[in-house]
């Protein structure tokens, strides 16, 4: 090809273009720092350079701790813990004031199971530290909920709170709101996971979890807020369409919350016994028991050791007229909490209907012992009234008929509960009970707040968090 050209008329001819580059090449300064390069390389998970740039500059530094370290953290990821520890005690014996050396013992210490010697480690770091460190402070709670000691329990929530207050670890707000949790404090428990959305405002874990615990504390409107906020994020999250079901379901719209229910079915690997612990009821609200017992097998073989759903399959049992297999499902349930009032007056209907009137009376009189002054079941002296009366027993179900007396005080009773304790009361007072309240009239007055509060019935409990067997 010519490089010639015409210029106002006339040929000019151009020198050649072709430009000869020269490759550059970067030497290494043995004496530079090459720090920057290995943070990069392990950033990337490039465990392999990183070895190999370790192994070129353990010789040539005067002070390889950077290199101990970053040794050590990709032992660890490796498993091999030993020779974790030993690389970060290398570097302690370079430098024993970098706490970080001692957070990455401590770490190393926790994942192989030594909880005691890392929890040693943790507190020597925590004095050796000059300002307060959120990561100390998390893993000595974490360590200490471990602990078999009743008092490390409530030196653990401090530490949380010390890692919620000096850093932003999500994981230190969830430890802290889920201790508050435990301790049915959930007002406390909101307060904390709100924070946290400060941090992670997308977090439809975090969503959920509020609206769960807005539900428990009958803050529907609230829980019904945040959902909308997950649904917007993510409109196929499980566990917030679970929620958003359980709310429809307490306000009586049980299509709605099938349709809610049904979009869970319809995602992957999506199926769990809170899921059909839940249709189970709607099914149940319909009346359709046969289908409510299949849906809540499932939700029982998905998860045997689930207490609601055994409590909720016995209660359509005993509406569906089998009480032998009412019976046979209440003993698991009660086999899970020994401490259930309810457990044990459903238990004494199913023996009753069984004609087993002896064991009857043993179930009723320990449902009656077990309620406490805390606990509100005026169900369960009423059942138990009513039942004693039956067998001729008219004192003590006079007893029990003063207590659900005092026990429903803060209860808006339904129409035939209404009538069944009226009834009852002049029963009673046709044998001459001694002990009997004068008075039921406070049972036919129409409460102000009627609204504001909860039916007296046997209820089944709605899921939306997987039940925990400590609760």
């Amino acid at each position: 090809m010519s490089n010639d050209i015409i210029c106002n008329g006339n040929a000019a001819n151009l020198p050649s273009l072709n430009v000869v580059k020269t490759p550059i090449k970067y030497e290494m300064d043995p004496a530079g720092n090459f720090d920057w390069l290995l943070h990069i390389y392990y950033a990337r998970q490039d465990f392999s350079s990183c070895e190999a740039l370790i192994d070129q500059l353990l010789d040539t530094q005067l002070n390889p701790e950077y290199l101990y370290f970053v040794r050590g953290q990709i032992r660890r990821n490796q498993e091999k813990y030993y020779e974790a520890l030993k690389y970060f005690q290398l570097a302690i014996n370079l430098n024993s004031k970098n706490i970080e050396n001692f957070k990455e013992i401590g770490k190393t210490l926790y994942l192989m199971g030594r909880y005691e010697q890392a929890l040693e480690v943790y507190r020597e770091a925590e004095e050796l530290s000059n300002r307060p460190d959120n990561e100390i402070f998390h893993f000595i709670g974490e360590i200490l909920l471990l602990s078999d000691n009743p008092n490390s329990r409530q030196e653990a929530k401090q530490y949380f709170q010390k890692a919620v207050e000096h850093g932003k670890m999500i994981d230190s707000f969830k430890r802290l709101a889920e201790l508050h949790r435990q301790e049915k404090d959930y007002s406390k428990a909101v307060e904390v996971l709100e924070a946290c959305l400060q941090i992670s405002p997308e977090s439809t874990e975090i969503l959920t979890e509020i609206s769960v615990l807005y539900l428990k504390i009958n803050e529907t409107q609230k829980a019904f807020d945040k959902l909308l906020n997950v649904t917007d994020i993510n409109a196929g999250c499980p566990l917030g369409l679970l929620a958003f079901g359980a709310i429809l379901q307490s306000r009586g719209d049980v299509d709605g919350a099938l349709a809610k229910y049904k979009q869970i079915h319809g995602c992957d690997n999506v199926e769990t016994s809170e899921l059909w612990n839940n249709v189970g009821l709607c099914f149940f609200k319909k009346k359709k028991n046969f289908v409510a017992i299949s849906c809540l097998r499932k939700s029982v073989w998905l998860a045997p050791l689930n207490y609601n759903a055994l409590y909720n399959m016995s209660l359509i049992y005993i509406t569906a007229k089998q009480y032998a297999s009412g019976f046979h499902t209440l003993a698991a349930a009660i086999s899970l909490r020994k401490e259930s009032a309810e457990c044990y007056m459903l238990l004494g209907i199913c023996l009753q209907k069984l004609k087993d009137n002896e064991n009857a009376l043993l179930a009723f009189e320990r449902s009656s012992g077990l309620v406490k002054p805390n606990m509100k079941s005026p169900l369960v002296f009423l059942n138990s009234a009513i039942f004693l009366y039956q067998m001729g027993k008219t004192e003590a179900a006079a007893v029990n008929f003063n207590n659900f007396v005092e026990e429903s005080k803060e209860f808006v009773l339904s129409t035939e509960l209404k009538f069944q304790a009226t009834k009852l009361k002049a029963m009673l007072q046709q044998s001459n009970c001694e002990s009997l309240v004068e008075s039921l009239g406070r049972l036919d007055e129409e409460n102000e707040n009627e609204k504001d509060n909860l039916p007296l019935e046997v209820t089944a409990k709605v899921m939306v968090t997987p039940q925990k067997l400590n609760n």
